[in-house]
């Protein structure tokens, strides 16, 4: 039934309803080169967390993050395995330590890069983006 609604939608000239993009998504493989301009969402405000399997405290704080956004429906989440951190991707982005957090606003610009417990200001800051007009 829901897509004859869109049908009718459509046919009167209506715009499409566009479906959200993904809450949280991995962008890369260990260690593989990515990215991150293609993976900001415009607008969105869009956290980029740089983090390693070998890394403790990513995970934890990284699972944190995504309970405190996920009720946002426009703060998303896009996680990028350095690897070992000596990793093409790493230096790329200049990945010295973890975790570590890219925050971009609504119109795509890096606004934030939080480094360590600083991470934990993500959802705070990210709230405040989404209020910018």
């Amino acid at each position: 039934m829901k897509w004859l609604a869109v049908v009718a939608l459509a046919a009167c000239g209506a715009p499409t309803p566009v479906a959200p993009p993904p809450k949280h998504l991995q962008l890369n493989q260990p260690g593989a080169m990515v990215d991150v301009g293609a993976a900001v969402v415009d607008g969105y405000v869009t956290i980029v967390d740089f983090w390693s399997e070998s890394c403790g405290a990513c995970g934890v704080v990284a699972g944190m993050v995504a309970v405190a956004i996920a009720y946002d429906p426009y703060v998303v989440l896009r996680q990028i395995d350095v690897g070992d951190g000596f990793t093409p991707v790493a230096h790329a982005y200049e990945i010295g330590a973890l975790p570590h957090f890219n925050v971009y606003d609504r119109k795509k610009r890096l606004r934030y890069v939080l480094v360590g417990g600083d991470c934990l200001r993500a959802p705070d800051l990210a709230r405040q983006l989404v209020a910018e007009p």
